[in-house]
């Protein structure tokens, strides 16, 4: 029986409000007058972190290294604990769906990008995280992140599987790609961040959910 993956924002979860507003808190404290706002901001912000201050740090005129940017990352991750979960939501069918799963004897992991003490304390708090108890890895967990396809493959690891006995459910480039340097199926969102803000569209993958849901009648026909 086919085991499961899951990406976390845009995928399980609606994040992308709390990732902008943690940005801009980011870019007040350091007196900036870039903000984040409307579709481009939001299109910013779903892309994590970095990017969020990669665009501030560009937009401000300022040059930047690794380094610093590893600074301010800490900053933007400071602040995110402030509001992780102020406006972020479980997508529609999403506790239903991976209960059904669960109830039918389908293993589930988590491979996300955000790093893991955040993603723990948001799925905590969103009563999703009994769902992950097996297989739970962050951007941090293993030293790489998505689409390198090392947390894939240790995700996949700890549900006893192998990647051919696998689907991993996403909504970006990022996790596209870390499904096919992984060798794993992959399953586009298509409510989610990527294809909302035009960044992705699920070219390869072996199916496509217009709703959570409806990964229970996909699971049922195919895995």
């Amino acid at each position: 029986m086919k085991a499961l993956v899951f990406d976390l924002d845009g995928t399980l979860v609606d994040t992308k409000y709390d990732m902008l507003k943690a940005g801009n808190l980011v870019f007040e404290s350091q007196g900036w007058e870039t903000r984040l706002s409307g579709f481009s901001g939001l299109q910013t912000a779903i892309q994590g972190g970095r990017a969020i201050l990669r665009y501030g740090l560009r937009n401000e005129g300022l040059d930047f290294d690794d380094n610093l940017l590893k600074g301010y990352y800490q900053l933007y991750l400071s602040n995110y604990d402030k509001v992780l979960d102020n406006k972020s939501v479980v997508y529609n069918g999403v506790t239903d769906t991976l209960t059904q799963l669960q109830s039918i004897g389908v293993k589930i992991g988590l491979c996300t990008n955000k790093p893991e003490r955040h993603a723990r304390e948001l799925l905590k708090r969103l009563e999703l995280i009994d769902f992950f108890r097996d297989s739970f890895i962050g951007s941090d967990t293993v030293g790489v992140a998505k689409p390198d396809p090392k947390p894939l493959l240790e995700a996949i690891y700890r549900l006893n599987k192998e990647p051919g006995d696998v689907f991993f459910v996403g909504d970006t480039n990022t996790d596209e790609d870390a499904a096919k340097n992984a060798n794993v199926s992959f399953i586009f969102c298509e409510y989610g961040h990527g294809s909302m803000y035009k960044l992705a569209k699920g070219e390869s993958a072996a199916f496509k959910l217009e709703t959570f849901a409806d990964l229970i009648s996909i699971y049922k026909d195919k895995s």
